[in-house]
């Protein structure tokens, strides 16, 4: 078993930790902090030159100060940032009365919202933030009025603990029970009332001191973990430790003992600087006034030699133990909004745009000498051979307007033209812009400021808004599980360790009393970080739809007046009310309606409502006959329109028909005409030629004596040609048909079968 660990090799631990840890913290960190908070507050960079632009970018201020406020917003827009909730039955009430109490103590008896703005802007500048919380004692004096009271009141008044009287004037008065004339006093009592508070602060991450290879920003198991706090020797004295002036002040005697770096850039005296750095206690004579560094550590040490190594709260000077406790937890948090696996340290925005605004200032730099050059170019001056000006150089320097250049020659004054080459840059510079878009999330388009951007609709403007909030919803995320969760869980644990008063506090209008010692030191435990309230329209319209859906559900047991009340609550918190009692009325709180008997004028004027009611009713329902009258008439007419639509639609469909057989008919007829006419043609050709080969035949019977018998003979043939012609004739005049070929065409006729 070992042995047990005495007070200097517990000193010894302490003092190698404390190298260890700021060797990290006051060197390499301390150096990358102090550049980021030089360059957010756009100080030189020490490469200027004289005589030239000298301008620093803003791209980490205009960051970090953009994404702060949406920070803020998500962890202050209601006035229930955390709640706790049980794991059992029994714990329902607990629960509630812890998140109360704890949401106050960290808003209202803290001042949450600075606590939180520092904390975040440290995390978005220097990489971490650091708060603690932690008991503290405190006296409030007040001044009490009297009025009429007597010596005896007055002795019962001066019997209160920490009662002291201040004034006490006496006055003439008539006693109301014998009517006899009595002394009376009135003045102002003093009285002290000592309680104990939760202390919750956020101080420079430069006096927070880490165990280099910790690998978490949750510094719960972290085996060393310290503050360097700038204290008196009348602060030790209230915190209840006792040392010496010549202790304290021998407290600075360290390496690193001159201003903190990030204390010298912003200017700033805070009773937290880091343990980098600081000047004494400008050599005055009263000790009280004393001043060195306090270390409130909590290392992980086996001190009583069981083996088992205890978490211990040591409250040291550099080489003089003034305290040692064991404590159960770690009360100091750490964030960064951008995590490194692996490491208690993660970055922060100064990190992501650093070498961005140094490109951004070179770029602005040179735009901005070539502008010099080009409006005040160099002037040339002509000189003789003895290199004296042929011009007179004090008129050349004077650069007035409208001002005279004496000169002996007129070629001796020339402008040494400088071309306009820095509209090049303007490619580059927007080119840097989107970069730190895409690095930081916060894009001109969702502030508002790019009135050219291709999504300059309402829906563009809502995808913007939502695509530039998942980076500001992620870091939300993470200050809530890293800052926020362990800084409520360490109120809760401090309130519940005991000793701790009733707190009386005015809570949704009313007045109420809770006593932490009746809680557990542990719950479950939900964050409210209020992630979307980026787009209030939006959440404001999921809610109402949301309402909308318990409204139905009412009716059928789906919904109660409970679930009512919640989503209005949510829904006036995020309109941006936080005092939600004095719009709505919380079901629990509403006690039972007892019913009243009506009064004879009621009576009246519940007969009254109800004839009214009743002729409502009745003008209704004519209204609604009404209605079904003229619906069926609308009916009956739709349908005789659509009757004589259709009756029209056949009317032109029979005479297109119609239209179609005519047509047909005419070019049939066109068709048989144009044959016939064709078979006449070739007939009345026939006969000519038959009638002049006839009278050619005539003529030679006779010129080669022809005997009558031969013709007649000739006659009778001819008749009987005749006779078949007038066959044929008849036959062409017969009923016939056309005949037409595989195409459709006509290619002759045939007579028709009888």
């Amino acid at each position: 078993m070992a042995a047990k660990m005495d007070d200097e090799d517990l000193l010894e631990i302490l003092q190698l930790k404390e190298d260890a840890a700021s060797h990290y913290i006051h060197g390499q960190l301390g150096d990358e902090r102090e550049e980021a908070m030089r360059q957010y507050h756009r100080m030189p960079y020490g490469n200027e030159v004289d005589g030239e632009s000298q301008i620093v970018a803003s791209d980490i201020q205009d960051s970090v100060e953009w994404i702060l406020p949406a920070l803020l917003k998500t962890f202050t827009a209601t006035d229930k940032a955390v709640s706790f909730e049980p794991s059992r039955e029994s714990d329902v009430k607990g629960a509630e009365q812890a998140t109360d109490t704890c949401n106050y103590v960290f808003y209202k008896q803290n001042n949450g919202f600075l606590i939180l703005y520092t904390a975040i802007k440290d995390m978005l500048t220097v990489r971490n933030c650091a708060v603690m919380w932690r008991k503290e004692d405190q006296e409030t004096v007040s001044s009490v009025p009297f009025k009429g009271a007597t010596e005896e009141m007055l002795a019962m008044l001066l019997q209160e603990e920490d009662a002291e009287l201040e004034s006490a004037n006496p006055e003439q008065a008539i006693d109301t029970m014998t009517g006899q004339p009595v002394v009376v006093y009135s003045g102002r009592m003093k009285k002290t009332e000592k309680r104990s508070i939760v202390k919750v602060e956020a101080f420079s991450p430069d006096a927070l001191l880490v165990q280099r290879d910790w690998t978490s920003p949750l510094l719960q198991e972290c085996p060393y973990v310290c503050r360097m706090m700038r204290v008196t020797l009348s602060d030790l004295k209230m915190m209840g430790l006792e040392c010496t002036a010549d202790d304290l002040r021998s407290s600075d005697s360290m390496d690193y003992n001159s201003d903190s770096k990030q204390s010298r850039i912003t200017n700033v005296d805070s009773q937290d600087q880091s343990a980098a750095n600081f000047v004494g206690d400008s050599d005055t004579d009263d000790d009280s006034m004393a001043e060195g560094w306090l270390r409130i550590e909590f290392v992980l040490a086996d001190k009583d030699g069981d083996g088992v190594a205890e978490r211990l709260c040591v409250y040291r000077l550099s080489d003089k133990i003034l305290k040692c406790d064991v404590t159960s937890h770690v009360p100091i948090a750490t964030s960064s909004p951008i995590l490194n696996a692996h490491r208690w340290d993660g970055m922060s925005m100064a990190d992501a745009v650093s070498d961005l605004q140094r490109l951004h200032t070179e770029l602005l730099r040179q735009t901005l000498n070539n502008l010099y050059l080009t409006n005040n170019p160099r002037s040339k001056v002509l000189t003789d051979a003895n290199w004296a000006p042929l011009a007179n150089i004090d008129d050349l320097l004077d650069s007035r307007a409208g001002g005279v250049i004496r000169q002996r020659d007129i070629n001796a004054v020339t402008e040494q033209v400088i071309p306009f080459s820095a509209g090049a840059s303007m490619p580059m510079l927007e080119y840097v812009q989107g970069m730190r878009e895409n690095r930081t999330g916060v894009s001109r388009t969702s502030q508002g400021l790019n009135p050219d951007s291709m999504n300059n609709t309402a829906t563009g403007r809502a995808m913007d808004a939502t695509a530039a909030m998942q980076r500001i919803e992620l870091i939300a995320r993470i200050i809530a599980e890293t800052l926020v969760k362990p800084i409520f869980q360490g109120i809760l644990k401090v309130l519940t360790d005991g000793g701790m008063q009733k707190l009386a506090f005015k809570l949704r209008d009313e007045f109420v009393e809770y006593d932490p010692n009746e809680w557990r030191d542990q719950y479950d435990m939900t964050i409210n970080v209020g992630l979307g309230t980026g787009d209030a329209s939006q959440k404001a319209t999921q809610l109402m739809m949301i309402a909308a859906l318990q409204e139905k559900g009412m009716a059928v047991g789906l919904a109660t007046p409970k679930h009512l009340y919640h989503t209005g609550a949510k829904i006036i918190e995020n309109a941006g009310f936080k005092d939600v009692q004095n719009f709505l009325q919380d079901p629990a709180k509403a006690g039972p309606q007892q019913p009243q008997t009506p009064l004879p004028i009621q009576i009246e004027q519940m007969k009254i409502q109800a004839d009214a009611q009743k002729h409502q009713a009745q003008a209704q329902q004519d209204v609604q006959k009404f209605q079904a009258e003229a619906q069926m008439q609308m009916q009956v007419e739709t349908l005789q329109a659509a009757l004589k639509e259709k009756e029209i639609e056949a009317n032109l469909q029979l005479q297109a028909a119609n239209d179609a057989r005519d047509a047909e008919r005419e070019q049939h007829k066109a068709e048989m005409d144009a044959i016939l006419a064709q078979q006449q043609i070739a007939f009345d050709k026939w006969k000519i030629e038959f009638t002049e080969a006839n009278k050619v035949y005539i003529e030679e019977m006779k010129i080669n004596g022809a005997t009558p018998q031969g013709a007649a003979a000739q006659a009778d043939s001819m008749t009987q040609v005749l006779q078949g012609l007038q066959a044929v004739i008849q036959q062409m005049n017969a009923p016939k048909v056309i005949v037409r070929g595989p195409d459709g065409r006509a290619i002759g006729v045939q007579h028709a079968q009888g």
